[in-house]
């Protein structure tokens, strides 16, 4: 943070040092007095001391004093009674000599006040520098209106406040007080009406400008390209206006921090375009999904029931009961994806976030595998969890829906008698679910023409409704891209990320994480 107070010059130790360099003068005078040809040393000490002084205090009327002081020690050095008749012959010469010292008093004056304003001026042009540089890193309204409102109160050593919505709105104003009984002040109805006349014209308001209104504080409007981003109040306990130094000072940090609050919001608006578009993409997935793994059980559904309505005399009882339970296996499916759209649309009812409370990492796990024993009683899963208790931020049903559509997926679709295993591990602030299986894996891609070599493989694709599995029918494959897309949509509102690829030993690895800090929401 800049400080912008500047150090004075006074105290004891000051005052010594603006009296030593005439004090030094004086004590060369006594101690060349006797000298005949002093006189040249004593005038000379004499001026320098004055210079010394104005140097020294950046005073010209101390040095002024000083030059005085000098005359009336070379008088009295040159031991010349106003009176004599030597006097005249020598006072035309004090005269030159005392109009030098004043000139040289003037000149030194002159040059540190030129100096001092030279230092100020590039002090704020530093500060001016610093603030753009620390509004320009600054990353969402809250940090850029606190950087706002710690400079404007630290430079000017008064209370602050800043409407960023016009008061009409109901939302306070951000204060930054001196004293507790500025707030009640600067809060009050009728300094509202008064930011509200600045949000509406634009224009500053209040002490020091042309539209007072009896007002206590000033307000200077935030405008970049014609629009008003907020509105800052100062107060001071002496109700001055704003000397025009000042108010130029302002003007510049206001300036940046206009343009600072305007790059947020249009960052902030990007963003949102992305993320709707992200939210389109992934409906459109969705719908894709739906329309690929629903169409197959209706299908099977609709031809069993036709041939068990117009073959039911010649069908024997096991082509009879291989038909029912065709339409019972294909019902039920159908119950799981409903299960599943159901979870998608409670996130889209919740505005496409998801409220996460802290569970328990091994229950959530538990609960997970004994539904998806009560479905699949022969299947083999093999779990481990960290021995540490763990207390994850997560909404369990859904991670549960999402362990499940995994894990039901390497049972059924991997081809394979082995063990199916869901093991979970603690990586620095994050949880990582694993769910392995040992069949026939993932597909990896074509074969590329020119190189003969097998292309990487894409796996991302596989969350968009794409088939995964190698040599599958679309028939076999049911629900897979639709299970899949579900998972992605839970995740990513969790704030994690779900990965899919083939390990070593062969067969499919999916892994998703949850962070472990935050309890509220994520937007998708």
């Amino acid at each position: 943070m800049i400080h912008f107070d500047i150090p004075g010059r006074k105290g004891p130790l000051f005052e010594l040092a603006s009296i030593l360099p005439l004090a030094s003068a004086f004590a060369v005078s006594f101690i060349f007095r006797i000298h005949p040809e002093s006189h040249m040393l004593i005038s000379t000490s004499f001026i320098l001391a004055a210079a010394a002084v104005s140097m020294i205090t950046g005073s010209f009327f101390r040095g002024a004093l000083a030059s005085l002081a000098g005359l009336a020690g070379m008088i009295y050095f040159f031991s010349l009674p106003l009176k004599s008749d030597s006097f005249p012959f020598f006072a035309f010469p004090f005269a030159v000599m005392l109009v030098n010292a004043l000139i040289i008093s003037r000149l030194v004056f002159s040059n540190r006040v030129k100096d001092r304003l030279f230092r100020e001026k590039q002090e704020k042009a530093d500060k001016l520098t610093e603030i753009g540089n620390e509004l320009l890193s600054a990353s969402g309204f809250p940090h850029i209106i606190n950087l706002i409102l710690e400079y404007v109160r630290e430079f000017l050593n008064c209370s602050v406040i800043f409407y960023q919505t016009p008061p009409r709105s109901g939302i306070p104003g951000i204060i930054k007080s001196t004293a507790p009984g500025h707030k009640i002040l600067m809060t009050s109805y009728h300094e509202k009406f008064i930011v509200q006349w600045v949000f509406d014209r634009k224009e500053k308001a209040g002490v020091g400008t042309d539209f007072c209104g009896r007002s206590s504080c000033t307000y200077l409007p935030l405008v970049s390209h014609n629009e008003i981003w907020g509105v800052l109040g100062i107060y001071r306990e002496e109700q001055k206006p704003l000397e025009k130094t000042q108010l130029r000072f302002l003007n510049s940090i206001i300036s940046q921090a206009a343009m600072a609050i305007e790059r947020q919001h249009l960052s902030e608006v990007q963003q949102q375009i992305k993320m709707e578009a992200e939210k389109e993409n992934m409906r459109a997935n969705l719908l894709r999904a739906v329309s690929h793994d629903l169409r197959t059980p209706l299908t099977g559904i609709i031809g069993s029931s036709t041939t068990l309505l117009e073959h039911k005399d010649i069908l024997s009882p096991e082509q009879h009961d291989k038909l029912l339970r065709n339409i019972h296996d294909d019902s039920n499916w159908l119950l799981h994806m409903v299960e599943n759209l159901l979870s998608v649309t409670r996130i889209r009812e919740e505005g496409s976030t998801v409220n996460k409370i802290a569970e328990p990492l091994e229950e959530v796990v538990s609960e997970a595998v004994m539904r998806i024993k009560k479905r699949y009683p022969d299947a083999v899963i093999q779990v481990r969890v960290p021995d540490e208790f763990l207390m994850v931020p997560m909404d369990a049903t859904l991670i549960e829906q999402v362990l499940i559509n995994l894990t039901e997926n390497a049972i059924v679709h991997s081809e394979s008698k082995k063990p199916t295993e869901l093991y979970v591990d603690k990586e620095d602030d994050q949880v990582i679910f694993h769910i392995r299986d040992y069949g026939i894996g993932l597909m990896n891609g074509s074969v590329n023409d020119l190189s003969g070599e097998p292309d990487l493989p894409n796996f991302d694709s596989i969350f968009e409704g794409y088939s995964y599995k190698k040599n599958k029918s679309t028939d076999s494959s049911k629900g897979i891209g639709i299970g899949l897309s579900i998972c992605k949509t839970i995740i990513t509102a969790h704030g994690g990320t779900i990965t899919a690829g083939n390990h070593k030993d062969g067969g499919a690895h999916f892994t998703f994480s949850l962070p472990l800090e935050g309890g509220t929401s994520y937007a998708l």
